[in-house]
């Protein structure tokens, strides 16, 4: 079975539905710029397999915007604490 690779922000996001027992599980595997691939649990179960694979691919866009967002959102907390501080 050959699955659809979409490049998202550097990342290579796969997302997969499997059957299991009368619906479809969404799981998603994730290539990270440097090769390392990680997959996700069920996410999970839909009736058909378009929805899952389209709620793991939510999913894992969802995930890299946060990560690509965090950095920024905690350096604004550390200001933020800092001027409370002083």
């Amino acid at each position: 079975m050959q699955y659809a690779e979409i490049a998202y922000e550097n990342v290579v996001l796969i997302p997969l539905a499997a059957y299991d027992d009368g619906l479809y599980a969404a799981m998603l595997i994730v290539r990270e710029v440097d090769g390392l691939q990680r997959a996700t649990g069920v996410l999970g179960h839909f009736p058909c397999p378009v929805d899952a694979r389209k709620f793991a691919l939510a999913y894992g866009m969802a995930e890299i915007d946060e990560r690509r967002h965090a950095p920024q959102q905690q350096q604004r907390l550390m200001h933020h604490s800092f001027d409370q501080a002083a």
